[in-house]
Parts: structure tokens; sequence; C-alpha cells
């Protein structure tokens, strides 16, 4: 390679560097909070291990069926006891992953283009640039999302496995070290299971392609790369197989889920959506147009080169959707030419593995390729939603998808006319630039504010002056105002402001009554305000009115909570015992209940109940998880399910600072 050649890779790594760190530390640092797929899902997870100290099951709310591996990782950002720390950290997580992708992409393509010296560095800067830049990866470094953890972990093993397979006589140390990156794959996402079939598929059909075969080396090799796998991630999918018959359960089990899932469309899937790629997503690229709803490739393909949080497109204006368009609009057009190289250079791969060459690197490399998209394709039939076409599930591809830019670039490097060798590498760092531009928060798409789901997160840690500037707006602005004048009633109460929650309460029930929206658990609400403000008559007679068609656990449990503070112990015992019958799990309702019975002289019962309330608190719960104070796991929902402590005939909140300290106090 000559000076110049060498000193303009130089400066194209200083550029990348600079772009695609600088892109993330600014989207991460200064960017809207919790915008993006599932966010809020994401978060509770890492508050309920910092509530719980334990991991959450599947049926339990809307993230909960992912493995825990990236939200252990997050909860370490969760004790700054602080909502942005927690989101931002999350979110700076996330950039970690997709960076640490983007090196591993350019340590792979270098080792696999050095047959060809002179181009190796420049190939290795395409391959980081390629990944570093997509645009697919600049959004996801902003979500507090699992998918970069998993990407990462995914790409290390199947560049361990090259790295092993290009040695003269593969090792069974490489082998292990391959499974443990497996292992922690599949502990990331239940999509590891792509990468952990492709390899497993590589062992076995690699000593067909060159011979001779050593069939019993293979089973070895198989075997232990198997059994290590199994041994990181096997404990917790064997706890799932215990509790639901199935190593993955998915979160439809949650009857929130599953009902909101239910109605997003189309919500059935034809051959000819496998088929479908509409001219009209050029010029509008709106992934929740009628023109891609019906179109898998065309939604997917936007969802690369285009996707500008299409969950939250409901919160922005016309004038905000305008002005989005248009650089999405060009990023899709821009995406056609590194989208046809990539294509191209996977053909050209193909060619190579007949032709006995870098078979060691692209035998691996199209099994995942296959497996990733026969895998997408499936799930896109089985769930016949709109979100299940998004390009976060074809993250596996991040790897290859260098391999193939690069080996593209390459073979067009020996073409006899010049333009010809230098139009793609130009081409393809005017892409990656742009979309840095788009990407970049603030300067080509306009800044949002901080998600709704921040409120709860400000809720979660106390700090209850961040949540009101998040829900004051929403309430002045929303046309059904119930939901955030709730969350605004649940901040008053925890801050120790009971006769304004029950204003906001008392708005917020007659809103609904217009509205025609009951909701029995709006009248409890209601209660735990009056009942923390003192009017303890008012509170239990709106809980009577409450529970008079059907028992609800957490309101029979405020109710014995008032009935104590009363003085009523004997109704209290009654309707304390009968919500630990419904929910064991709430803790509150055992420790209420241990009080009362101490009171009505059962010193035995008393004990044992109390001891049942030490268990529950020293337990992550099975059931509904009271303590997270999010409601039913989303943004809307804070305080829906607040229960009341009994502390010498007062009445308190129960907040979530109550339950992280519960099993040391209890």
């Amino acid at each position: 390679m000559s000076v110049s050649a060498r000193t303009a890779v130089a400066a194209g790594w200083i550029v990348a560097i600079a772009a695609a760190v600088g892109v993330r530390g600014w989207n991460a640092l200064t960017g809207p909070l919790l915008w993006g797929y599932d966010a809020w899902g994401h978060v509770a997870y890492v508050l309920f291990l910092d509530l719980y100290r334990g991991v959450p099951w599947a049926d339990q709310g809307w993230s909960y069926f992912h493995p825990p591996l990236h939200y252990a990782l997050g909860w370490l950002f969760a004790q700054a006891r602080s909502g942005e720390f927690l989101a931002r950290g999350l979110m700076l997580l996330s950039s970690l992953g997709s960076l640490a992708t983007a090196v591993v992409a350019a340590a792979v393509v270098r080792r696999t283009s050095s047959d060809v010296p002179t181009l190796a560095p420049a190939l290795a800067l395409l391959g980081f640039a390629a990944v570093a830049l997509l645009p697919v990866h600049l959004v996801l470094s902003a979500m507090p999302t699992n998918e970069l953890t998993f990407t990462f972990f995914s790409a290390a093993a199947i560049a361990a496995f090259i790295a092993n397979e290009r040695r003269t006589e593969p090792t069974l140390v490489g082998d292990a070290s391959v499974g443990v990156l497996l292992g922690l794959s599949f502990l990331s996402k239940f999509s590891g299971l792509i990468p952990f079939v492709s390899v497993i598929a590589a062992l076995v059909v690699r000593p067909f392609l060159q011979p001779p075969p050593r069939f019993a080396r293979v089973f070895v090799r198989v075997a232990l790369l198997v059994g290590i796998t199994l041994a990181v991630s096997a404990p917790y999918y064997a706890r799932n197989l215990q509790a639901f018959g199935t190593p993955f359960q998915k979160s439809s089990s949650f009857s929130l889920v599953k009902d909101l899932e239910a109605q997003q469309p189309p919500g059935v899937r034809g051959w000819r959506d496998y088929v479908s790629i509409p001219p009209r997503m050029f010029v509008d690229p709106d992934p929740l147009g009628p023109q891609l709803l019906r179109s898998i490739w065309g939604s997917m393909y936007i969802s690369i080169w285009a996707d500008t949080y299409r969950e939250s497109d409901a919160v922005l204006t016309p004038e905000q959707k305008r002005r989005e368009r248009r650089p999405m609009a060009w990023m899709v057009t821009l995406g056609i030419v590194p989208t046809l190289l990539a294509c191209f250079g996977g053909a050209l791969a193909v060619r190579d593995v007949f032709g006995g060459r870098r078979r060691e690197v692209y035998v691996v490399v199209l099994l995942l390729t296959g497996a990733t998209f026969a895998a997408f394709l499936l799930y896109a039939w089985i769930v016949p939603r709109w979100p299940a076409v998004r390009s976060s599930y074809l993250l596996t591809l991040s790897l290859p998808y260098a391999l193939f830019l690069a080996r593209a670039v390459e073979f067009l490097a020996t073409r006899p006319v010049r333009w010809q060798r230098v139009a793609a590498p130009v081409a393809l760092a005017l892409v990656a630039l742009a979309g840095a531009a788009v990407e970049t928060i603030g300067v080509v798409l306009p800044r949002r504010r901080d998600a709704p789901a921040t409120g709860a997160l400000h809720y979660y840690f106390g700090e209850y002056d961040a949540a009101r500037k998040i829900y004051a707006p929403l309430v002045a602005g929303a046309g059904y105002a119930v939901p955030w004048l709730e969350n605004m009633a649940a901040v008053e109460l925890a801050d120790g402001r009971p006769s304004r929650a029950r204003e906001l309460s008392k708005r917020a029930i007659a809103l609904a009554s217009k509205y025609r929206r009951a909701d029995t658990r709006r009248l409890g609400r209601l209660a735990v305000a009056m009942a923390v403000e003192g009017d303890l008559a008012a509170a239990r007679a709106t809980l009577d009115t409450a529970l008079s068609d059907e028992p609800i656990a957490e309101l029979l449990a405020n109710r014995g909570a008032v009935a104590a503070a009363m003085g009523d112990d004997a109704s209290a015992e009654a309707d304390l015992s009968r919500a630990t019958e419904l929910a064991p799990e709430m803790m509150v309702a055992w420790r209420n209940l241990a009080i009362v019975q101490g009171r009505l002289g059962q010193a035995d019962r008393a004990q044992r109940t109390r001891e049942r309330a030490r268990q529950v608190a020293c337990r992550p719960p099975r059931g509904y998880p009271y303590g997270l104070g999010t409601g039913e796991i989303l943004e809307w929902g804070i305080g829906r399910r607040t229960l009341l402590l009994l502390e010498d005939d007062a009445l308190l909140p129960a907040l979530p600072q109550f339950y992280r300290s519960a099993c040391k106090t209890m």
C-alpha cells in the first residue's frame, strides 16, 4: 500500500470513529429518554431486578420473557438512584454493544482479507463503518433495548469460531470459547439459537466440503460446544421449562400484552406480503402506511435505513411527520447502493465456497445468513403484526453484512477501470455519513421531548418534580387525559400531598365517566388518597362501592387496612385474609394482617403470618409485581395498584422504596 493510500485509510479511520462515537455519545447523553422498541418494558425489567433482587417471569410483564444478562448489566446503573442516569446508562450500554460489534466486524474482515494484504486495511475500515454507521445500529444505540448486547455476543461467537477454523488444526480451547460466547448470547436473547444452530451446522457441513472427513473429531467438538453453551445458559431456560413447559415463553401470556397485540395490524399474512415491494415507499417511507403494512421486505428495508422510532409516531404533529419523511426518503434511496453491493458480495461468497476458497469463513456466515432470514420469515408468519417486521430481528446479519460488502468491494477493486475501483468506496462513505447526519438527534430530524414512560422512571426513584414535568404537559394537552391525571395523582400522593391526589383522582373519574370508560380500580385509587388524607369513612365507603361487584385483591387489602385504622380489627382480618388468598404474593397484605392478628391477641397466628410476610418480601413475586408501582407495566399506570401500609393506626402508601428495603426490615 502506498503512502497516500495509508494516509487516506488513516484519515478514514479518524472520521469513521469520530462519527460513530460522536453520534452515539450525543444521542445517549443529550437525546430524549425512553423512546424506542418496548422501551419501558426493558427499563421495568431493570427496576424489577433492583426491587426484588431476582429475575421476573415471562407472564408478569411486557418484556419479562427476555433472559436477564442485559438487564443485570443495566442494574448497575440503577445503583446511582437516578432515573436519568439509568436511562442514559442503558443507552450507553446499547451504544457500546453496537461499537463492539463494529470492531469485531473490522477484525474479521481484516483477517478474511489477509490474502490481499494491500487491501486488508481499507477493507477493515469498510467493515467497521458498514456496521458502526448503519442507520439501524445508530437508532438502536439510543434505545434501552437488549438487542445490541445480544448482537455483540452473537458476532463475537461467530468471530471466535472463524478464528478457530482458520487455524491449521482447530483447538478444543477455541471451541470452548465459542461455547461461552454462545451461552452469553442465549442469556441476552433467545435469538441466540440462530448463531448456535449456524455454528453446529458449520461443524457438520465442513467435513463434507473438505475431505477426508473426521467425524469422530467433529462429534467431540460439537459435544463440547453444546455442553459449554448449555452450562452457561441452561439454568434460566430450565426454569422456564419447569414453569411453562417450554424454554421460551413469550410475554403474550400476560393478558395486557395479548390484548394489545391483538389490535395491531395487519392481523393475517398471505403470500403476497412476501413478494410485494411498493415503489411508493421511496417517497413515503411511513412504516405504518397501508403501502407497507402488506410488504414484509419493504417494511424491513425501511426499518434498516430509515427507522426513526416509529413506535412514537402517534405523538408527532403533522408538521413533525412531514419534516421526518424527507430525510427518511433520502436514506431509503441511498440505502439501495450498499444493499445491492451486500447482495453481490453474498453471491461472491457462495461462489467462493463452491470454489474451495475461504470456506472457514463463509460457510458459517452463509449458514448464519440463511438461518436468520428463515427465522425472520417464519416469525412474520406466526406473528402477523407490524412490530414483528423490524430490522432488530436481523441484527445477527451485522457481521455477514460487513463481510459481504467487503467481498464486493474487494472484487471491484481488481477491475481494470479506475472509476469501478473507487466508485463503490466513495458511494458507501457518502451513505454512511448521510446516515450519521440523519440519525444525530436534533440535526436533521426534529428533537422530541422525553417519552411519557420517563415519568414512571422518575416516580420509581422518588424524583417527583421531574415526574411532574413529564405529566403536566400531557394532562394539559391530551384529548383523553385520564391516564395522565391518574399518574399525576400518584406522584402527588407519593410526595405527601394526598389532598391534591384526591382532587386529581376525582377529575380522572369524572372524565372517564364522560367517555364511558369505567374502571373499578379507579375508585380504589381515589380511596387510597382519601385514606392517606385521613378521611377514613369516605375511603371505606368508596371501597365498599368498588367491591360491590367483584372481589379485587388489592381493594380488599386496602379496605382491610382502612378498617384496621378505624379500629374494626375483625373486619380488617376478614378482608386481609381474603386478599392474601386471592393474591398470595401481596406482601403488604400479609404484613398488615400480622399486625391485626397481634392486636386481636392471636399471637401464634400473627407470628406465622409475619414469617409469611418476610418470606414473600425476600423473594421475587410470582404473580403481579405490586411493588413496582407502575401498574400494568406500562408507562401510563404508575400507582394503579398502590397498597396501604398500616403504621400505628395511620395509613401510608407502599412506595417502591418500601419494597426495596422490605426484605431487610420486615
